[in-house]
């Protein structure tokens, strides 16, 4: 059976890659007008707007309430999440700064709100393949907008880091956008003809050399337009900087814990007994010593990690081609051959005949029931009976090869066939020669 992961995770996944990127370059360029530096990437929004698209899709709480509801809430839920990815606005909250707090990050709550929204526009899977192509063709020139906004906003240091974000999150949008272009429409194609594209494992291929397209396009891209390492280095390491707090987060109820039994016991520890500090590794890079190789080494271990990834992805491809192929080749466990037997009756048994079929009376005063019975008379007469998926005009046409020289049977299947499919009636003297021309048909058999 042909795996439905493609239409059940990749695409789902491309399309909510491509709604995140595309917002990652315009929350970018918002936040460089801001003055500030960019915290949410394209796997941040994107994963937002799956969540969106999973709501969208849900097949349980369809009621009124939740539809009127349900969207609001979650896009607030979603922008909350975004806007506490800002590391001001968690050191604000710690301080019990809460209004000043509102003021900050509003460019990561909008976008990831949108993200949601975006998600949820995803609704119908049918369209998969419209809003695709919609996409494709709008958002590709609209990315002009974003990064006019944030050249213009930014300078120095702040521009090399805009220019980054928004580079990493063009990538991902050009690979995304034209991976779910492709799986939408042969998904599309599937439903229309009925092709299943699942069982072929060319879609990872074209999957492969995309990627392949886009490391070879970025690499001197990037080298081109000056853009920093340790500012692309920072923004891959954005997904997981929000991964270790989200883990922090989902945590802190154990450590909250662990301090109030650490406390309690410290009563019991001998005196001049001590825990040595713990400390978390940071994940900043700004600090560079002068004169260091760090650029380079960043950049040497960005090139090395994705042609890495792609190794993998081709191995992958490899692996899914082998078993596919050894199980079209080997015999199917699950398959079972199984066929009706009628049994041989025993001497002397006599197996009852199945009964005939009862027929309407076939009116032949008009021309399809008199080309009905004509065909019966044929049937009847064996020499020339219709063959199962022949045509009216081509059982005319092996009849009259084959000796039938009567031109009333023509005539009949002529009749019939503008009596069916011509959107205009037949005349009212055609309609009554029906009768004359089957039973000249029939005389001439029996004459035969």
């Amino acid at each position: 059976m042909p795996s439905r992961s493609p239409v059940r995770i990749l695409l789902p996944a491309a399309q909510a890659l491509v709604e995140g990127s595309w917002l990652a370059v315009l929350y970018a360029a918002l936040q460089a007008a801001a003055g500030d530096v960019a915290h949410l990437g394209p796997i941040e929004l994107g994963a937002l707007a799956l969540a969106g698209l999973a709501w969208g899709r849900r097949r349980r709480w369809r009621s009124p309430t939740a539809e009127a509801l349900g969207l609001p809430l979650l896009a607030l839920a979603a922008g909350l999440f975004g806007w506490l990815l800002d590391p001001g606005v968690r050191v604000s909250l710690i301080d019990g700064d809460v209004v000043p707090a509102f003021g900050l990050h509003v460019p990561g709550w909008l976008t990831a709100a949108m993200a949601f929204w975006r998600g949820e526009t995803h609704r119908v899977r049918a369209d998969d393949a419209v809003t695709q192509e919609w996409l494709t063709r709008w958002a590709v020139p609209a990315l002009a907008v974003p990064w006019l906004i944030g050249y213009a906003s930014a300078s120095g240091r702040l521009e090399g880091d805009f220019a980054a974000a928004a580079f990493v999150s063009t990538i991902v949008f050009s690979g995304a956008a034209f991976t779910a272009l492709g799986l939408a429409r042969l998904e599309a194609a599937r439903l229309a003809i009925g092709s299943d594209w699942r069982d072929n494992r060319s879609w990872l291929s074209m999957i492969v050399g995309l990627a392949l397209v886009l490391t070879a396009v970025s690499v001197p891209t990037a080298a081109l337009l000056r853009i920093p390492a340790g500012g692309l280095l920072a923004t891959l390491l954005g997904p997981l900087q929000t991964l270790l707090l989200l883990i922090i987060t989902l945590t802190a109820p154990i450590f909250l814990l662990a301090a109030v039994v650490a406390d309690w016991l410290a009563g019991l520890l001998p005196e001049g007994f001590h825990l040595g500090r713990l400390s978390f590794p940071t994940l900043d890079l700004s600090g560079q010593a002068p004169g260091s190789d760090l650029p380079a080494i960043i950049l040497s271990v960005l090139v090395a990690g994705i042609f890495a990834s792609e190794l993998l992805l081709f191995v992958v491809l490899l692996w899914m081609r082998y078993t596919n192929r050894r199980r079209r080749e080997g015999p199917d466990p699950e398959f079972e051959e199984r066929s009706i037997v009628i049994p041989t009756p025993a001497s002397g048994e006599r197996i009852p005949s199945p009964l005939a079929r009862s027929r309407r009376p076939v009116d032949a005063d008009n021309p399809t029931g008199a080309y009905l019975a004509a065909l019966d008379a044929l049937a009847a007469d064996g020499r020339w009976p219709r063959r199962q998926h022949e045509t009216p005009a081509a059982h005319v046409g092996r009849v009259r090869a084959e000796g039938l020289t009567t031109a009333s049977f023509g005539r009949l299947t002529a009749a019939y066939q503008l009596a069916r499919y011509s959107p205009r009636p037949l005349p009212d003297h055609e309609r009554r020669r029906a009768r004359a021309r089957l039973q000249a048909l029939r005389g001439w058999l029996q004459r035969g």
